[in-house]
């Protein structure tokens, strides 16, 4: 079977051309897809290295929504495993722990984000403080096992002391708000209890 490969040709960025031509062909780009138009969009969002990331996340996000929509099938484990790790051979992380590990740090990022800006909202809850931190915990050990794999320095084992308390700190912090999350939970099962007994 021909799968998609990850070689040193294709380490470089992508052109915008060639970005805009993959959302076109999945359906995400309504422009003309000229040179002229891409400049002025360039131009207007700051410059051609913002632009391209822009419609490379563009087409991140337009790629995803096809895993979702052609992973909804029945996939056995094996299968299912085989599928996510084809997205790390062409990411050409396969295999090599560290590239790995920054990998997931990578993607952790983009969970993370939305999940903090949730969490500073005045509707947050527990559940949304607590799933922030434990984001923020898991970047932080993803950074450790890293980091791990070139430790020389006493330089290095400090960072990753500080990581580990930060960490720490974080996962702490995210079991707090679970645990009075399942304080309330104890205490509405209870009082639910008491109104069943009464009738």
């Amino acid at each position: 079977m021909s799968t998609p490969s990850s070689s040193s040709e294709t380490d470089q960025p992508a052109t915008v051309d060639q970005l805009a031509t993959a959302l076109q062909a999945l359906g995400h780009y309504r422009g003309t897809n000229t040179a002229d138009e891409h400049a002025a969009a360039a131009e207007r969002i700051g410059g051609e290295a913002v632009y391209r990331a822009y419609l490379a996340n563009a087409l991140l996000g337009a790629a995803q929504l096809e895993a979702i929509l052609n992973e909804s099938g029945e996939f056995d484990a094996e299968q299912r495993t085989a599928v996510y790790l084809q997205q790390q051979q062409t990411a050409g992380v396969a295999g090599d722990q560290t590239s790995m590990l920054e990998f997931l740090r990578w993607q952790l990022l983009r969970l993370a984000s939305p999940l903090r800006e949730t969490a500073q909202s005045e509707q947050a809850g527990p559940v949304q403080v607590a799933a922030a931190q434990t984001a923020e915990g898991l970047d932080r050990l993803l950074s450790v096992s890293a980091a791990s794999q070139t430790l020389t320095e006493q330089a290095d084992i400090d960072s990753v002391a500080e990581q580990l308390d930060t960490a720490h700190q974080a996962l702490s912090s995210a079991a707090e708000n679970i645990d009075q999350l399942r304080a309330l939970t104890e205490r509405a099962r209870s009082g639910s209890d008491s109104g069943s007994s009464e009738s």
